[in-house]
C-alpha cells in the first residue's frame, strides 16, 4: 500500500511537534513492510526550508537527507501543476501535493490539515485522488 505523507507529517516528526508518535508510527509500519511511504519533491524543499530556521542549515540538511532514505520521493511535472490548477482546494500546494499522490497511484494522503484537501467529488474522483486522512484515524483503521 502505498501512502503519501503531507510536509506538515515529517516536520511533526523532526520538530517533535504535537501528535509525532502517531507519524512515528507510520514509519514502523514500513519497517514492517506494512506500507510503503512517499513524499513529494515539493516536500523534502518545503521541510528543508521550515526545518532550517530551527537548527540551521546544515542539520537540517543532514535530516533531510535522512529522511529522503526513509520514504520514496516522488516527482512533479507540468501535468500534475495543471491538474492543481483545477482543483478548488483552500491551498495551492495542497493542490500540488494532491496531484503528484494521485499521478503516482497513492492509495492514502496523511495530513494533519485535512480540510485543507476538500476538492469537488466528481473532480476528485476523475483525477482519482487518494483517500485523505490524518495519521490517528489512518492508524485507527489500518
Amino acid at each position: 500500500m502505498k501512502v503519501f505523507l503531507d510536509t506538515n507529517i515529517l516536520l511533526d516528526v523532526l520538530l517533535e511537534r504535537a501528535g509525532y508518535e502517531d507519524a512515528v508510527a507510520l514509519f514502523q509500519l514500513q519497517d514492517e513492510g506494512k506500507l510503503s511511504l512517499c513524499v513529494s519533491l515539493l516536500t523534502m524543499v518545503n521541510v528543508a526550508y521550515v526545518y532550517k530556521k530551527t537548527v540551521g542549515q546544515n542539520t537540517a540538511v543532514a535530516n533531510v537527507k535522512y529522511l529522503s532514505t526513509l520514504a520514496e520521493v516522488l516527482p512533479m511535472d507540468e501535468t500534475q501543476l495543471q491538474q492543481a490548477l483545477m482543483m478548488d482546494g483552500p491551498d495551492f500546494e495542497d493542490n500540488l501535493q494532491a496531484a503528484c499522490a494521485s499521478a503516482c497511484e497513492c492509495e492514502w494522503l496523511i495530513t494533519r490539515n485535512v480540510k485543507d484537501y476538500r476538492i469537488k467529488r466528481g473532480l476528485a474522483k476523475k483525477l482519482r485522488l487518494p483517500s485523505i486522512a490524518t495519521p490517528a484515524s489512518f492508524l485507527a483503521s489500518f
